[in-house]
Formats: C-alpha cells, sequence, structure tokens
C-alpha cells in the first residue's frame, strides 16, 4: 500500500508538471474600421474622407443618406462571434441638431445594418447596395430609440463567418435607417463617427473571439475534447503502472 501511495504521488507530480494546456481562455481580437468609410447620398454625393456618416435625409427634396464601413479580415481565418461597434455622435430631427444625451430619434424608423459586396471607393452607384445574405439580425437603433453619446452595436457573426469562408477581404456593411425620407426637405439625420477621425478613440471597430474549445486548422474549427486532452496522462499513468508492476515481479522473484 505504501508503494502504491509512492506511485500516486509521482504520477501527481507529473501530471501537475505537464499540465500547462492553452485553451483556458478565448482569444479576442478588435479590427478598426477602414479609412475608406464615408456615406453616400442620393443628390448624387459621396464622401469617403469625412470623419462624419451621415444616415437618414437631408434639406433637399427626396434626398438620404447611407453609411458605409468596412474591415479587414486579414489575418484571420475563423471566429465564433463578432460584433460591430459605431459611434453615434449627433442626431438631427426636422433640421434640429442635437449632441447631448439621450440623443434624439430621427423619426424614420429603424436604423439597421446591410451586408453587403467590398465597396471599393465609396461612390454614387453604391447607394442602396444589395445585401450578400447574412445580415444582422435586429436592429442598430430601435425607431423611437434614443441612445446616448457613444457606441452601439449589432452582432455581425454571421456576416463575419460567411465573409472568412468565400475570401473576401473585407467584411463590409451599409448603415440606413428604413424609411429613407420623409419629404419634409429638413434633416432628420444620425451622425456617426468615421474612422478618419484621429485615433482610434471614435472609430467604427469590430470586436470577434475565437473560442478556447476549438483549434483553428486550415482555417477550420476543430473542437477540443476535455477526454482528449487527458489520453496522455492516462497513458502515461499505464506506462509507469506496467513498469511499476515488471519492478515488483522482478523484485519478488
Amino acid at each position: 500500500m505504501k508503494k502504491i501511495g509512492v506511485f500516486a504521488a509521482i504520477f501527481l507530480i507529473v501530471v501537475l508538471a505537464h499540465s500547462t494546456i492553452p485553451i483556458t481562455h478565448a482569444y479576442t481580437g478588435i479590427i478598426y474600421g477602414h479609412l475608406s468609410d464615408g456615406y453616400v447620398s442620393s443628390f448624387p454625393d459621396s464622401s469617403d474622407g469625412d470623419p462624419r456618416i451621415f444616415v437618414g435625409d437631408g434639406l433637399i427634396p427626396n434626398e438620404y443618406y447611407q453609411g458605409f464601413v468596412k474591415f479587414s479580415l486579414s489575418g484571420i481565418t475563423s471566429v465564433d462571434s463578432a460584433t460591430l461597434y459605431i459611434y453615434v455622435a449627433v442626431s438631427w430631427y426636422n433640421s434640429v441638431l442635437d449632441n447631448t444625451s439621450p440623443l434624439t430619434n430621427p423619426g424614420l424608423g429603424d436604423c439597421v445594418v446591410r451586408h453587403i459586396a467590398d465597396y471599393g471607393t465609396l461612390g454614387s452607384g453604391d447607394l442602396d447596395a444589395m445585401s450578400i445574405g447574412n445580415d444582422p439580425v435586429g436592429v442598430l437603433i430601435g425607431s423611437t430609440e434614443t441612445p446616448n453619446v457613444g457606441y452601439v452595436s449589432i452582432d455581425v457573426t454571421a456576416a463575419m463567418q460567411d465573409d472568412i469562408a468565400n475570401g473576401r477581404a473585407f467584411s463590409t456593411f451599409m448603415i440606413r435607417i428604413t424609411t429613407n425620407t420623409d419629404d419634409d426637405d429638413l434633416n432628420d439625420l444620425w451622425v456617426f463617427a468615421s474612422a478618419n477621425n484621429a485615433g482610434t478613440g471614435l472609430d467604427p471597430y469590430i470586436e470577434y473571439s475565437i473560442s478556447p474549445r476549438s483549434s483553428v486548422v486550415g482555417g477550420f474549427h476543430i473542437p477540443v475534447n476535455g477526454l482528449m486532452v487527458l489520453l496522455p496522462y492516462f497513458a502515461l499513468l499505464g506506462s509507469v503502472g506496467v513498469i511499476f508492476v515488471t519492478l515488483v515481479i522482478r523484485k519478488k522473484q
């Protein structure tokens, strides 16, 4: 019995010495928006160098704005979750500017996000860009919501996974309000911050994570079974046990 206790103690020491298993924490990363982000209007007009992204309608009859953002997928081969964050700084309602929390809702319906193909360089032809599928579920800002100045967010996991699976260089999105214009020739807008602000404190960004219980092999997730992690230690136990029994038998002989 004493020998068995010694054997168990030795095994425990060996396991503890080799128990550094690098799957205890999820990996989390951030991708900041590309400098080509901006807005397109039906005027027609577009801007990819403005620090602001306009979404809503304007002063010119039937004029409306849509925002565009994209994020490089360079070096990213897989994600388990992804959330888009964009900074809302100002709202306009009937041409009255509001930059104090909570912001007045422009009153044109839900502000939503559409998953689109890479627009390259923004131009008037990008207005009303079609979805390529896997649009974010839900809304960025609800039709009656009055958000505080700061970041609002929406889940873009399915869109980002689709982009990676199809080998796209960017995850690209259009931001719009469900009612383009109320035709009152007054500003009714959300104003978001673009990536063209100094630093990254106001930039659009995507925060993504990779599960700790998976491995990335060739761009695909391989689930890690907890039992599989322990199998080497069971094998080690068996090997030590055989050596122990052999020594006991030899001693008896």
